[in-house]
C-alpha cells in the first residue's frame, strides 16, 4: 500500500506550524481533512492574566453576589477528529469581550466602553468521553477596530490529542458578519438550537480539528 507525507500548514494566532503526518493515499481521506473548522487569527486581546474562576459558567464570579450584564446563552457541542471521530479530552480555551464590546485584558483601554468586574471573560473547558462541551455566557458585544466593525464572535485555541486549532466563533445571522465575508452554512458560525433551560438562548458548535 503506498503511503505519502502530506504536510498541512495550521495558522495559530498568526504564526505558521508545520505539521507532517504520514497519510493513506486515499481520496476519501483527503476530502474529509479539507472540511476542519477553519483557523483564525488568535486576536490582541488573549488573557495571559484571568480571573481564578476559569469554570464553565461566564456569567458569575466565586465570591460575588452579582452575575454578569448582558442576555445569557448556552453553547454545546462536539469536538470530533477530521474522520468524524469524538476526541475526548479535549481542552476548550475561549475568551470573548463582554456585553459592551470590551475585553478583561490591560491592553484594551478603550474607557467609553465599561468593564463589567462580574463577567469571568474566559474558560478552561474540557470535552467529555465523547468529545462533547457545554459553556454558558453572554452575548458578546459588537464593537469596531478602526473603520471596521467587527461582528459578534468568541475567540478558541483547542488543543487535541495531535493539534491545536486557534479559530474564533461567529453568531447566525448577524448582519456584520459581511464585513468578513462570513456567510450562515460556514463552519466558523454556530447554529440556533433549542434552550436547554427553557429560557436561555443556545448555540450549537460543533469543531472539527485537522488531527484529533
Amino acid at each position: 500500500m503506498k503511503t505519502v507525507i502530506s504536510r498541512r500548514r495550521l495558522i495559530a494566532g498568526g504564526i505558521g506550524i508545520t505539521v507532517g503526518a504520514p497519510l493513506i493515499a486515499q481520496d476519501n481521506v483527503i476530502d474529509r481533512m479539507m472540511k476542519a473548522t477553519p483557523p483564525q487569527q488568535l486576536g490582541p486581546f488573549y488573557p495571559v492574566a484571568r480571573p481564578l474562576d476559569q469554570d464553565a459558567d461566564l456569567t458569575r464570579l466565586d465570591g460575588h453576589s452579582e452575575s454578569a450584564e448582558g442576555p445569557r446563552m448556552d453553547l454545546f457541542g462536539i469536538v470530533r477528529d477530521f474522520d468524524g471521530t469524538p476526541v475526548p479530552g479535549a481542552t476548550l480555551d475561549l475568551w470573548q469581550a463582554n456585553v459592551h464590546g470590551r475585553y478583561l485584558h490591560g491592553g484594551d483601554d478603550r474607557e467609553d466602553l465599561p468593564l463589567d468586574p462580574h463577567f469571568q471573560g474566559s474558560a478552561k473547558v474540557t470535552t467529555d468521553a465523547e468529545g462533547r462541551y457545554r459553556i454558558r455566557t453572554i452575548i458578546p458585544g459588537i464593537y469596531g477596530v478602526g473603520d471596521l466593525v467587527r461582528p459578534r464572535h468568541i475567540h478558541f485555541t483547542i488543543d487535541g490529542k495531535q493539534s491545536r486549532l486557534t479559530t474564533q466563533m461567529y453568531f447566525p445571522g448577524e448582519k456584520e458578519n459581511a464585513n468578513e465575508d462570513i456567510a450562515d452554512d460556514s463552519m466558523l458560525v454556530a447554529k440556533r438550537a433549542p434552550a436547554l433551560d427553557g429560557s436561555i438562548e443556545a448555540f450549537n458548535w460543533d469543531v472539527v480539528l485537522p488531527f484529533g
